[in-house]
């Protein structure tokens, strides 16, 4: 039982060290360092080292009687609130390797050459990266598509992300289809906005998703089938996004 209990203590964050004294203490008592080195065959030293970290973490106490100081366990209890604290940080840690998990895999990849590539659904993942977009602080670029009726939601976060860029002067080019599209932001406010806007006959220019280039990134939102977004992080096909922008912009 006592192997099944010391199991349980090091998935709960202890060593297996600390685990077999803290095991030993709970089942023994008060006791000094030299037994506790010797009935668990843990070396002197790192047995007083491995003492220490134990009343660090309070999983036991110490208390002097005359010249000799014996160590006794602290409650369980003690444990189990450092299993919870110890579930609470790996929440954390996680939330915040996904936030950077994009940009690790981007630096993978191009290290090896190849375009880093992302799906995300919904609104949610447009503000993700709309987010990035911030964060990148660079111009934009952008090809625009009609949104649905019904997508109100998604024109909502599209003027608070204008707004956004605004306040950071970040500046769009925008090319977009004439017509009676909805647009988040009224066309005559362009200035206010920092866009600056080439309209092309929507005969001419009427396509299905949404393209946005910025820093060495290109984004593709499809507005017809739900909301899906693919982000293509790669320099050679931003370079190339970037040209076809300006051959339409230009003629």
């Amino acid at each position: 039982m006592t192997n099944i209990n010391e199991n349980i203590l090091i998935d709960a964050g202890l060593s297996d060290k600390q685990a077999k004294i803290y095991m030993f203490l709970l089942n023994n008592g008060m006791t000094n360092a030299k037994i506790i080195s010797t009935k668990t065959q843990i070396g002197r030293a790192l047995t007083y080292k491995i003492l220490d970290q134990l009343i660090a973490m309070g999983l036991i106490e110490k208390r002097n009687v005359g010249k000799i100081t014996l160590f006794f366990p602290s409650h369980p209890q003690v444990i189990k609130n450092l299993a919870e604290k110890r579930k609470q940080e790996s929440s954390i840690a996680s939330e915040n390797l996904n936030s950077v998990f994009g940009s690790l895999a981007s630096s993978y990849n191009l290290l090896l050459g190849r375009p880093n590539i992302q799906f995300y659904e919904g609104v949610e993942g447009m503000k993700k990266i709309y987010d990035d977009i911030l964060e990148t602080g660079q111009d934009i670029f952008l090809v625009s598509s009609p949104i649905e009726e019904g997508r109100e939601e998604a024109l909502h976060l599209i003027k608070e992300q204008i707004e956004k860029q605004v306040a950071q002067n970040i500046k769009t080019k925008a090319i977009t289809p004439l017509g009676n599209q909805k647009t988040a932001t009224d066309i005559t406010d362009d200035e206010k906005y920092l866009i600056t806007r080439k309209e092309i006959p929507s005969e001419k220019l009427h396509i299905p998703a949404q393209i946005i280039i910025y820093g060495d990134k290109v984004t593709i939102t499809n507005f017809k089938e739900g909301i899906i977004s693919v982000v293509i992080d790669s320099k050679y096909i931003h370079e190339t996004f970037r040209k076809m922008f300006n051959y339409i912009w230009n003629h």
